[in-house]
C-alpha cells in the first residue's frame, strides 16, 4: 500500500483511511495495535486500488503444526489454478454453501457464527498442516475442503446423504491431477476435520438450560416481553462456550447495564420512545434489513457475504487460495468470539429491553417496529459482532475502513431504530466487538 518517498522524507505520512481504523482502535482504547497500522519509515501513500494488503497465513487457529517453516518457501500454484475468480471462487466455496444451509435450516445467529467458525477454521489448518508437509499448492487446497466438508457435515447431518461429498468431488475435479498428491490431502484434511468435529463435541454449546438457572427477581430484571413472550431466554449458556481465543486480561468488560431508577435508564428509555413515534422511513427501512434472525443469513451471513465480495473485487498477489482462507478464518473467528464474549455480559446482567421498561413507566401500549428478541438486552449482539467483524476486515484492507466502520456502526443503531435495544447497549456492544477484532488481530 505504500511506496518509498523519492524525498526519502523522515516523516510518517499515514493515508485517511489507515488513519481512520487507527482513529477506530484509538477511541475504544485498543492502543497495542496501533504500532501494526503504522507504515515503514520513509513512506508516503499512493492511490491504490482495493487491495489486500495483509493475507498471510502466520500460524494455525487450532491444530498444532510443526514450526520451523517458511510460507515464502513453498510452492506457487500452476497457471491454471491461478486465476483470480475461479480460486476465489472455490476458495468461498463451502461459505457459500454455509449461508444456504443456515437460511434452510433456520439456525439462530449464534449458531450460525458457530458452524461457521468451525468450518473455516478446519480450512485454514488443513492448508496450513498441508504445506508444512511439503504439499502442491493444489495439494494444500484439497486438503482444505477435504476438512470442510467433512465438518460442515458434521453439522448439518440432516442434509442430503452425500451431499458433502458430492461437492467436494465436484472441488476436486476444478483442479489438475496431475498436480495433486491424493492420499496426503485426503489424511490431511481428514486429520484436521475430526479433530475440528471433536472440538465442536467439547465446545459446550450441546448444554440444557434449566430454569432454575434464572437468578431471583431484581429491578430491570430481563422479563418475557411482547409479543412473543418468551420465557426461556435464547442460548444462554452460548457465554460459557469455548472460544477460540483466550480472552485478553486486557479485555474491555462494559460496566453494568443501567437500572431503572437511574438518570441514564430513564433518558435512553425516553430516547427509544420518541425514536419510535418519530421514526423516518429510511430508519425503519435500516432498521428491517439488519433485522437478521433466524431464517436469514444472520448478522454473520452478512458480513461474511461482504468479505467474500472484498475478496472477488481485490487484487491479491501470490496464492489466492491462500489469503481467502485467511481472511475467511480470522473473520469467522472474530464472529463466534464476539458472540461469545457478547452473550456472557447478556447473562452477567440480565438486563431488559426497552419494550419493557417503557410499557412499565411511560407508554402502556408502546410495540415496536421490530419483534423483540427473547433475551437479554445488554450488550447488542449485532453490535458486538459487527463491531469485532469491521476491525479485522479493515485489518486486510484498510482502504475500506472508513465503509467497514460506518457499516457496522448502522448495524448497532438500526437496533435503535427497531425499539428493540436502548444506545447503551449498542455503544457498548461495539466496543466490545472492536476489542475482541484487535485481539484477533493480535493474534495474527
Amino acid at each position: 500500500m505504500y511506496r518509498a518517498s523519492k524525498q526519502q522524507n523522515p516523516h510518517i505520512t499515514i493515508s485517511r483511511n489507515k488513519r481512520s481504523l487507527i482513529k477506530i482502535l484509538a477511541a475504544s482504547g485498543f492502543t497495542p495495535l496501533l504500532m501494526r497500522m503504522l507504515p515503514p519509515a520513509h513512506a508516503e501513500t499512493k492511490a491504490d486500488p482495493l487491495e489486500l494488503v495483509h493475507g498471510i497465513i502466520k500460524h494455525p487457529w487450532f491444530i498444532e503444526v510443526p514450526s520451523g517453516h517458511s510460507l515464502v518457501a513453498f510452492s506457487r500454484p500452476t497457471a491454471a489454478a491461478q486465476d483470480n475468480t475461479q480460486t476465489i471462487q472455490r476458495a468461498v466455496h463451502w461459505t457459500k454453501q454455509w449461508l444456504r444451509l443456515v437460511v434452510k435450516y433456520q439456525q439462530n445467529p449464534l449458531r450460525a457464527s458457530r458452524c461457521i467458525a468451525h468450518a473455516q477454521v478446519a480450512m485454514h489448518d488443513a492448508w496450513l498442516l498441508a504445506a508444512t508437509q511439503g504439499a502442491s499448492a493444489e495439494t494444500r487446497e484439497l486438503s482444505a475442503h477435504r476438512a470442510a466438508s467433512l465438518v460442515l457435515q458434521h453439522l448439518f447431518p440432516n442434509e442430503t446423504p452425500g451431499f458433502f461429498e458430492a461437492q467436494y468431488a465436484w472441488l476436486a475435479a476444478q483442479l489438475p491431477a496431475s498436480n495433486i498428491n491424493q492420499d496426503l490431502a485426503e489424511a490431511t484434511g481428514t486429520r484436521v476435520g475430526q479433530a475440528i468435529i471433536n472440538r465442536s463435541l467439547r465446545d459446550g454449546a450441546g448444554r440444557t438450560w434449566p430454569v432454575r438457572d434464572r437468578p431471583k427477581d431484581f429491578p430491570g430484571i430481563w422479563q418475557a416481553a411482547h409479543p412473543i413472550y418468551a420465557v426461556n431466554p435464547t442460548e444462554p449458556y452460548a457465554g460459557e462456550w469455548r472460544s477460540w481465543l483466550k480472552p485478553s486480561p486486557q479485555r474491555y468488560q462494559p460496566p453494568t447495564a443501567p437500572r431503572p431508577g437511574s438518570e441514564q435508564h430513564r433518558r435512553e428509555a425516553l430516547e427509544v420512545l420518541n425514536v419510535i413515534r418519530n421514526l423516518t422511513p429510511k430508519q425503519l427501512e435500516v432498521a428491517e434489513r439488519w433485522n437478521l434472525d433466524a431464517g436469514s443469513v444472520t448478522p454473520a451471513g452478512v458480513w461474511m457475504q461482504h468479505a467474500i465480495d472484498l475478496l472477488l473485487r481485490s487484487q491479491i498477489p501470490g496464492d489466492r487460495f491462500e489469503a481467502s482462507v485467511a481472511v475467511l478464518a480470522a473473520t469467522s473467528v472474530a464472529m463466534e468470539d464476539s458472540f461469545i464474549a457478547c452473550w456472557r455480559i447478556k447473562f452477567r446482567d440480565w438486563s431488559e429491553r426497552p419494550i419493557t421498561a417503557i410499557r412499565r413507566d411511560l407508554a402502556p401500549g408502546f410495540t415496536t417496529p421490530l419483534v423483540t428478541p427473547g433475551f437479554p438486552g445488554y450488550v447488542s449482539g449485532h453490535s458486538t459482532l459487527s463491531g469485532a467483524t469491521s476491525i479485522v476486515l479493515a485489518y486486510f484492507w484498510p482502504t475500506e475502513a472508513p465503509e467497514l466502520n460506518a457499516m457496522a456502526d448502522e448495524a448497532a443503531i438500526s437496533r435503535l431504530w427497531g425499539g428493540i435495544h436502548f444506545r447503551s447497549d449498542n455503544d457498548e456492544g461495539l466496543r466490545v466487538g472492536r476489542g475482541i477484532g484487535a485481539e484477533v488481530l493480535a493474534a495474527l
